[in-house]
C-alpha cells in the first residue's frame, strides 16, 4: 500500500452484511412498539386524517371544510390502515418502507456517477442523520415526498452523460413527472427541491430543443393530474375555499409566521445537529468534490443543499423537517469527504479523522454510562437485561475503535471498514433505543391512561365524550386511540342519559359548578379525568 494513503478498500461483504443486520434490526423495531405513542401533533394529524378517509370512505373530500394541504400522503397512511388495520405500526410502516427505498436510490445515484464505494458509505451515513432516523419511523409524508425527488434525480442524471450528448426523451418524460407528482403528496413544500434543483435541471438540459423539451412538459403535467383532480373535487365540495387556503397557508408558512429573521441560523444549527457524526465530513467532502468531480456531481451534492437551505433561512417557518430534503445530500457529500480522507493522508484528513475519533468517544461514552446507570435494574426483565447488555457492548466497541481514530491516525491499521462499523454501531443503538420507547416517544402519557385495563374497558365498550378545552395536541391523541368519540363543548352535555367523559382540571371545576354530585370521577392522571355523568 502507498505510504501517503491510509487503507480505503471497503470490505463489500462487511459492508453488505451490516446493512442487511441494520435492515433487519430496524424493521423489527417498528413491531416492538407497544410502549410508544404517536407523537401529539403532526403524527396524530396525519394519522386521524387517513383514519377520517377509512371511516367516510371519501378519498378526496372527507373534511368538513376545505383542506389545507394536498391529500396524497394521506392516501398512503389509510392504504396501510386498510391493509394491516388502525395501529402505531401500520401509520409508520409507509414512511419506513419509503426510507429504505430512497436509500437505495441515493446508493444507485451515486455508484452511476462515481463509485460503488462512496454509494455504500452513503447508506450509512444517511441512516446515522438522526433527523432522518425519526422520520423514517414516523408518521409522515416526508420519504415518500423526498422518494419521488431522489427518483427525479436518478432519472435526470440519465438524460445524458459527457460522452453521449443525445437527449434521453424518455428519461426527460420521467424526471418531469417525479417532479410533479409530490405537489400532491407534500403541497407547497415541494417547491423547496424544484428551486433547489434548478441549476441540475438547467446544466442538463441546456440544449434542449423544442421537439425534447415537450416530452419534460408533458411528463410534469402528467405528475400534477392528481393534484389537479383533488383541487377540482374540492372546489365542487367547498367552493372558491378550497383554492384559497393553500395559498394562505404558503403565505403563513413563508413571510408571516414567525419574523423571516427570526432564528435566521435555526436551519444550519439543526442540520448540523442532526447530521452528527457525518457533519463532519462535510468539509472535505465539498473541498475533494470542487476540485476533483464534475460539474453535475458539484451542482448537486454542493450547490442544490446550499441552495435549499438558504430559502429555508428566509423563510418564516422554523421546523426542522422541513430540511430533511437536504439531509441524504449533504451524507452524500460527506461520503465523498470519509473516502477523501482515507485516500489522501493530508493534515486535514488527519485533523478531520481526529475531530470524527474524539466526538463518538464522547458520544459512545455517554451511551455506555446510561445504559449503566440510567436504568431501574431492580425493575428489569431478562430481555431488558440482555438489551443493556448488547447497548454496552456496542458501546466499549465503539469507544475503541473511536479511539483508534483519535489517537492512531499515524499507522497504516486505520481502514475505512471501521469508520463504517461505527457508523454501524450507532445506527443499531438507535434502534434499540427506539424499540424500547427511550427516543422516539414523547407523548406516552396520554396513551398510557388510556391503557389502563379499567380505562381501556369503558373506552372500548362505551363513546365517549371529549370535553371542553383538551387542547389540540391532547385533543388529536384521543381521537386517534379512542375508536369511538364524540367532541363537545361543556355545555352541550348531555343530561337525559349516563355517559362517559374525557375532562381537564379547569373544565371539571365549571362541570361541578354547574351539575354537582351528578359525575363520579373515575380516574385521574395529571390533569386528564375521566368521568361518568349520570
Amino acid at each position: 500500500m502507498n505510504s501517503s494513503k491510509y487503507n480505503v478498500d471497503i470490505n463489500k461483504k462487511l459492508a453488505l452484511s451490516l446493512i442487511s443486520i441494520l435492515l433487519l434490526v430496524s424493521f423489527c423495531s417498528l413491531f416492538f412498539i407497544e410502549n410508544h405513542s404517536l407523537i401529539a401533533h403532526d403524527e396524530t394529524l396525519y394519522a386521524n386524517r387517513a383514519k377520517l378517509i377509512i371511516d367516510t370512505n371519501n378519498w378526496f373530500t372527507p373534511f368538513e371544510k376545505a383542506h389545507h394541504k394536498t391529500i396524497g400522503s394521506y392516501w398512503l397512511i389509510a392504504s396501510s390502515f386498510k391493509i394491516f388495520g388502525i395501529s402505531e405500526f401500520s401509520a409508520r410502516l409507509p414512511s419506513y418502507i419509503f426510507s429504505i427505498l430512497s436509500s437505495l436510490l441515493l446508493f444507485k445515484i451515486i455508484k452511476n456517477i462515481s463509485s460503488l464505494e462512496i454509494g455504500l458509505i452513503s447508506i450509512f451515513t444517511l441512516s446515522s442523520s438522526f433527523l432522518w432516523f425519526s422520520y423514517s419511523k414516523y408518521c409522515s409524508p416526508d420519504t415518500l415526498y423526498i422518494f419521488f425527488n431522489l427518483l427525479s434525480v436518478l432519472y435526470l442524471l440519465k438524460i445524458n452523460n459527457f460522452l453521449d450528448e443525445s437527449i434521453n426523451n424518455k428519461y426527460l418524460f420521467i424526471t418531469g413527472l417525479f417532479l410533479s407528482l409530490p405537489f400532491f403528496v407534500r403541497s407547497y413544500l415541494q417547491l423547496l427541491p424544484l428551486i433547489s434543483l434548478s441549476p441540475l435541471i438547467l446544466f442538463k438540459i441546456k440544449k434542449l430543443t423544442y421537439k425534447n423539451t415537450k416530452y419534460f412538459i408533458i411528463g410534469f403535467f402528467l405528475g400534477l393530474i392528481p393534484l389537479f383532480i383533488f383541487y377540482f373535487i374540492s372546489y365542487r365540495i367547498y367552493g372558491f375555499d378550497s383554492l384559497i387556503r393553500p395559498f394562505l397557508l404558503l403565505q403563513q408558512k413563508t413571510l408571516t409566521e414567525n419574523d423571516i429573521f427570526e432564528g435566521f441560523i435555526f436551519y444550519p444549527r439543526n442540520l448540523i445537529i442532526f447530521s452528527t457524526p457525518f457533519f463532519i465530513f462535510l468539509i472535505n467532502g465539498t473541498r475533494y468534490i470542487l476540485e476533483n468531480k464534475s460539474k453535475e456531481i458539484q451542482i448537486l451534492f454542493v450547490f442544490t443543499p446550499l441552495i435549499n437551505i438558504v430559502f429555508l433561512m428566509l423563510t418564516a417557518s422554523k421546523y426542522s423537517h422541513y430540511g430533511l430534503f437536504t439531509v441524504p445530500l449533504l451524507a452524500s457529500n460527506a461520503s465523498f469527504g470519509i473516502y477523501e480522507s482515507f485516500k489522501n493522508k493530508s493534515y486535514a484528513s488527519k485533523l478531520t479523522l481526529r475531530i470524527f475519533g474524539g466526538l463518538m468517544l464522547i458520544i459512545s461514552a455517554l451511551i455506555f454510562f446510561g445504559s449503566i446507570f440510567n436504568f431501574n435494574l431492580k425493575n428489569l426483565n431478562e430481555f431488558s437485561l440482555i438489551e443493556v447488555f448488547i447497548i454496552s457492548l456496542f458501546s466499549l466497541i465503539s469507544i475503541f475503535l473511536s479511539f483508534n481514530f483519535l489517537f492512531k491516525t499515524k499507522f497504516k491499521s486505520l481502514n475505512i471498514n471501521q469508520i463504517l462499523s461505527i457508523f454501524f454501531i450507532q445506527i443499531f443503538i438507535l434502534n434499540i433505543l427506539f424499540a424500547n420507547g427511550i427516543i422516539g416517544n414523547p407523548n406516552n402519557a396520554i396513551k398510557d391512561f388510556i391503557y389502563q385495563s379499567d380505562v381501556k374497558t369503558i373506552i372500548k365498550n362505551n363513546p365517549i365524550f371529549l370535553i371542553g378545552k383538551l387542547g389540540s395536541k391532547n385533543l388529536n391523541l384521543f381521537q386517534f386511540y379512542i375508536p369511538n368519540f364524540i367532541v363537545i363543548k361543556t355545555k352541550e352535555i348531555p343530561r337525559k342519559e349516563t355517559i362517559y367523559g374525557i375532562v381537564n382540571d379547569k373544565d371539571l371545576i365549571k362541570l361541578n359548578d354547574s351539575i354537582g354530585s351528578k359525575f363520579i370521577n373515575l380516574k385521574e392522571y395529571k390533569d386528564i379525568n375521566l368521568i361518568k355523568i349520570n
